[in-house]
């Protein structure tokens, strides 16, 4: 293995090393000091290994908190965003627990918050999104079940779809698969189009 490049990453100390003119990882200027690091250096792949460790270790804490300091984040966001920068397991997951311990993350915060946020969407929706971002099944569970749907919110919805369409059968079997497309149930997409459409047995 030779180390072919070190590029600054903006105006960190953190340095993108290429190893045989691939991206190979990120290294602090201080590990890379210490274990006197230079371009066209030859280096053995064991050795290289433990420097690097050395470096994400350093590394994963201050990239975990840089990620989450703007907006909410899971747990697998996390894992995702160290992940792809070439940091590995280990060191990420120190970093989540770090952030765990200090409140910087926690899935059933960020479900209950995500939840909140999307009053126009059915529980179906909801999981399926949820699980996406990683959050486990019983947290989800947990957080769905005390969630109520709001009647006067779906009627809206069915209101402001149908607005300057014409009020038939068609429009109505349009309506009602466009609130299941919105994550809620068939009882709840029946009801409440029938709320607006008038009762009817004709459902496909």
């Amino acid at each position: 293995m030779k180390i072919t490049d070190m590029t600054r990453r903006g105006k960190s100390e953190v340095y993108k090393i290429f190893v045989d003119d691939d991206f190979y990882c990120l290294l602090t200027a201080e590990v890379i000091v210490k274990n006197k690091l230079k371009i066209g250096q030859d280096i053995d792949e064991t050795k290289f290994s433990q420097i690097k460790k050395q470096s994400d270790a350093l590394l994963s804490r201050e990239m975990a908190l840089k990620f989450v300091e703007k907006c909410l984040k899971t747990q697998k966001q996390v894992y995702d965003n160290l992940k792809q920068k070439g940091i590995d397991d280990d060191a990420i997951n120190d970093a989540i627990e770090f952030l765990k311990k200090y409140g910087y993350i926690d899935d059933e915060y960020y479900a209950k918050q995500y939840v909140s946020s999307k009053k126009q969407y059915g529980k179906n929706y909801l999981k399926q999104k949820l699980f996406a971002k990683g959050i486990k099944k019983d947290i989800i569970s947990r957080v769905l079940n005390d969630h109520e749907i709001d009647e006067d919110t779906l009627y809206n919805i069915v209101e402001k779809y149908i607005k300057n369409k014409t009020i038939d059968e068609k429009t109505k079997q349009k309506t009602y698969r466009y609130i299941l497309s919105k994550g809620y149930t068939f009882d709840e997409a029946k009801n409440a189009v029938n709320k607006v459409f008038g009762d009817s047995d004709d459902w496909s």
